[in-house]
Parts: structure tokens; sequence; C-alpha cells
């Protein structure tokens, strides 16, 4: 998307965001890539915005949940943790309407994926 036809700033959490970033992550334009931060396993979350396009980078601390509802992913019912990543666009690109200081085009996602 071109400077000229970027998004305006909108802050939103809509589930369609999730659902686009899993389609990203799906064709692998959107990447999850891990690396250790001193003891805490981390991710960076890089490509494409699902909301603006832009291109951003995220550093994410690992988040583990368990119990979560669905099919169990363990032995014996056991459920393994999952790792919740919590995104928000922080691209380099103007989006008009936005806040002073704020970056990016507003939009927050949620990636979540099997502990690995």
């Amino acid at each position: 998307m071109s400077e000229e036809t970027a998004l305006a700033y909108l802050q939103t959490a809509d589930y369609g965001w999730t659902r686009r970033a899993f389609e990203l992550l799906g064709t692998r334009a959107l990447t999850v890539t891990p690396y250790e931060g001193g003891g805490a396993p981390c991710f960076v979350v890089e490509g494409p915005c699902p909301r603006c396009d832009h291109h951003l980078v995220d550093r994410q601390v690992t988040t583990g949940l368990t119990g979560m509802s669905g099919p169990s992913r363990g032995e014996g019912g056991n459920r393994a943790p999952a790792i919740v990543l919590d995104v928000t666009c922080g691209c380099g690109g103007a989006h008009e309407n936005a806040p002073a200081g704020a970056v990016g085009c507003g939009a927050s996602f949620r990636i979540v994926m099997d502990a690995v």
C-alpha cells in the first residue's frame, strides 16, 4: 500500500486482524522467529501488518497458557502450553489522524501457537 493510499489510524482489535494474521502466517509473508532473551523464550514477529500492509517488526516475550478450550494437545488429556503473542502495528508508515506519538495504524492482533 503506498503512502498516498495508507489507511487512517484506527485503534482496533477486531478479530478480523487476527484471522488475517493467521492467513499471512500460512503464506509465510508474516513470520514468527524464536530467540533467546536472557533465559526467557522470546519471538520476533515480522512482515506486513494485517490491516495496513506496512512492514512491522515486533519483539515479544512469551506468555504460556494452559487449559485452553478445544481438543487436547497432550497425552492423557493434559494440554501443552500455548504461546500467545499480542501484537500492535508498529509500522513506520504515515497514518492520517494518528494521535501524537502514535506509531503504526492502530491495529492489534493475536498469534497463538503451540509451545515449541
